[in-house]
């Protein structure tokens, strides 16, 4: 992931990273961490410290629940942010786990004001990454209102080639690193129900699924079955 493309770029534009004589201190913005399959982000109600943008790989956040299935809120993909919801709450809303083998550039988004930058500067940098978060949410959100299951479904797998394609990556054939049942759960649907759909929509030629590879055959065809009433 180019860092022009990445959801941190208007702050490192700031804090001028791509300049070797930038003046920022060492330990604020940790680049390209490797994060390995199945490792922890940050948990739930941990105390924030850092913003997180996604280099590589694909992450999941969730709320844990002793009692039921997690509930999955969201996944992440290169380019994307991981952790800005706490800025405003001061804890993490959420566990972030990674779903592959990945990497990410952490920003300890509390040591920003040792970097001696201008505040305004700062704050407008920091303004214009929430911003861009909130409308990649609506566009979300929007993307999945949708009333029954194959609409669901289908939804989703065009918001996950928007998103990729808007930070510079094919958006006609990805893997879903996700598995069926977390599918399910961030959909309102049982995996079962997810692994049925995916099956008949590769039937009807919308999608190839080769694994946990897919591609989209017809995207029209699938933009007309979201807009079904």
């Amino acid at each position: 992931m180019a860092c022009e493309q990445c959801g941190l770029d208007p702050i490192c534009q700031v804090l001028d990273y791509a300049s070797e004589a930038s003046g920022v201190p060492a330990g604020i913005l940790l680049r390209r961490q490797p994060v390995a399959r199945g490792a922890i982000l940050f948990r739930y109600q941990q105390p924030f410290t850092s913003i997180y943008a996604v280099k590589s790989g694909s992450f999941k956040t969730f709320v844990p629940d002793a009692q039921h299935p997690d509930q999955v809120l969201g996944f992440q993909l290169a380019g994307e942010l991981i952790g800005a919801e706490a800025i405003t709450s001061g804890s993490y809303p959420c566990t972030a786990r990674a779903l592959e083998t990945s990497s990410v550039c952490e920003l300890r988004l509390q040591r920003l004001a040792e970097t001696g930058r201008p505040q305004v500067e700062l704050q407008q940098a920091i303004i214009e990454v929430l911003g861009g978060e909130l409308a990649a949410s609506h566009r979300m959100l929007a993307s999945l209102v949708h009333q029954s299951a194959e609409q669901r479904v289908a939804g989703f797998l065009l918001n996950l080639s928007g998103r990729l394609q808007q930070h510079g990556m094919a958006g006609d054939q990805f893997n879903l690193s996700m598995s069926r049942s977390d599918i399910g759960s961030y959909l309102g649907l049982a995996g079962e129900t997810v692994s049925r759909v995916l099956g008949k929509l590769h039937e009807k030629d919308c999608i190839q699924l080769r694994r946990k590879r897919v591609f989209l055959r017809t995207r029209e065809a699938l933009d007309a079955l979201c807009a079904k009433r």
